[in-house]
């Protein structure tokens, strides 16, 4: 899986490990769009490979920060990439890319808060959906529920 560290001079999550492409939705455009536009600026991914990206859901959460509640929803999408391709940033919003094996993610996720707080919800969400974890995992029915019901956690 291909992560991205994000770039110290981030105002949120500075330096954390992300998703290689991620991003707010703007007005006036669609979320393929959007999806298309992030993966150019994030991951120098071009138009004729981000189509290829298969809506996956919705993963969505309520975190309490300072300053009141945020409710948010990450549309997730699957991408894979040909062996060759090699992300690249083009917007100064993230600092490296890592590929790394799947039980490396999983060890980071599940060991770590390495991730921004959000990134989290989306992996594992993407390993549940392709068998990663299963219901032999003891905190797998705690986790299926947890993301059914978009369960809220105190930001940092």
């Amino acid at each position: 899986m291909w992560i991205g560290r994000r770039a110290l001079n981030k105002p949120s999550a500075p330096g954390k490990l992300d998703h290689i492409v991620a991003g707010g939705q703007p007005h006036g455009l669609s979320i393929r769009e959007n999806l298309i536009k992030e993966c150019a600026e994030e991951a120098d991914i071009p138009r004729s490979l981000a189509e290829r990206a298969r809506p996956a859901g919705a993963v969505s959460y309520l975190c309490e920060w300072t300053d009141g509640l945020r409710d948010d929803v990450a549309f997730c999408f699957d991408l894979e990439l040909p062996a060759d391709f090699t992300p690249r940033n083009t917007d100064g919003e993230v600092d490296d890319f890592y590929l790394w094996p799947i039980e490396q993610v999983i060890e980071r996720v599940r060991e770590t808060e390495d991730f921004k707080f959000n990134v989290n919800l989306v992996i594992i969400d993407f390993l549940v959906r392709h068998g990663y974890l299963g219901p032999d995992d003891p905190d797998y029915q705690e986790i299926v529920e947890g993301l059914s019901r978009g369960q809220a956690r105190k930001a940092e």
